[in-house]
């Protein structure tokens, strides 16, 4: 059954910054975009949750936007989150884009305060009926107001609702809405998860995962070669994402997989105040943590 427009590996790309009053480096921007298109990920995800678009002024936020779609070219679907504290708000913030190329947008529920499940149903169906892009839900457990999986499949029966990025440590919720059911909506589902053997294996049609961002060869390599049947090199490469991904544990995670794009020469500075990066010592750890797990996957061994 042929793949959705949105499906594969999606890095959340982060915001490259520089200087003491944290201005956006957009020649990193650029070279980070370039990096992952040359390692052959399906489409990007614009001033997500690694990108802290939570403490990016809306100014810069543009800026990121428009070096986003410039550097991209057309060659990926482009996914910009929108995400704010309500209805009106959302829609004030998307409308600072509109006139951008973007493919879809994406949005958190509103995170303040607790709202009841029918309030956070009608707030994505509004949203969905005057954005001016198809949008894409970001089901996060981190903020309130989570939506459940009945709901979750409910609201994907809007016409505008065209995708899911699901944030959740149950990974066969794929088992039980089938590629199926989700095609005749034209609907897809995306994980936020770093096991894409076994959630390629389960059905999701795709990964938006932070640790893409350092290392989209390898998680690209996985993708294709569990699509392609190839299941032993995609387990054998989850392995090696594992034990990468269990270096972003050394302490905070945006901090580690700052450094860890550091390595790879795709950025100096990531975390907006008052974020700290690591200290030299932990900084150090991580590099040889990676150095010792390996950076990029094995080739593929052509068959006899």
């Amino acid at each position: 059954m042929s793949l959705p427009h949105l499906h594969g590996i999606v890095p959340p790309l982060p915001t490259p910054l520089q200087g003491d009053h944290e201005q956006v480096d957009l020649e990193a921007y650029q070279r980070l975009i370039a990096f992952q298109l040359q390692a052959g990920v399906h489409g990007l995800w614009v001033l997500g949750t690694t990108a802290r678009f939570d403490m990016i002024p809306d100014a810069q936020q543009r800026l990121i936007a428009e070096t986003a779609t410039e550097s991209a070219g057309g060659r990926v679907p482009l996914v910009l989150n929108i995400s704010d504290q309500g209805l009106r708000r959302t829609l004030a913030h998307a409308g600072l884009f509109d006139d951008l190329p973007y493919d879809y947008y994406a949005a958190l529920p509103p995170w303040y305060q607790p709202m009841t499940p029918d309030e956070v149903v009608g707030y994505f169906h509004a949203l969905a009926d005057h954005l001016a892009r198809p949008l894409v839900i970001y089901n996060a457990p981190w903020v309130c107001n989570q939506l459940d999986f009945g709901r979750l499949r409910k609201l994907a029966e809007h016409p505008r609702i065209v995708g899911v990025k699901d944030v959740i440590p149950t990974l066969t919720r794929t088992l039980d809405w089938t590629v199926a059911e989700r095609r005749d909506l034209d609907f897809s589902y995306l994980q936020g998860t770093d096991q894409i053997a076994f959630s390629t294996e389960l059905g999701a049609d795709g990964f938006v995962t932070s640790l893409s961002n350092p290392f989209p060869e390898l998680a690209v390599s996985i993708w294709n070669a569990v699509r392609e049947g190839d299941h032993a090199r995609g387990f054998t490469l989850q392995a090696q994402f594992c034990r990468l991904a269990r270096v972003t544990g050394f302490g905070p995670m945006l901090a580690c997989l700052e450094v860890m794009c550091r390595r790879r020469g795709l950025l100096e500075r990531m975390l907006p105040a008052p974020l700290r990066s690591l200290d030299e010592a932990r900084a150090q750890r991580v590099v040889e943590a990676i150095e010792a797990t390996g950076m990029l996957p094995e080739p593929a061994i052509a068959p006899e």
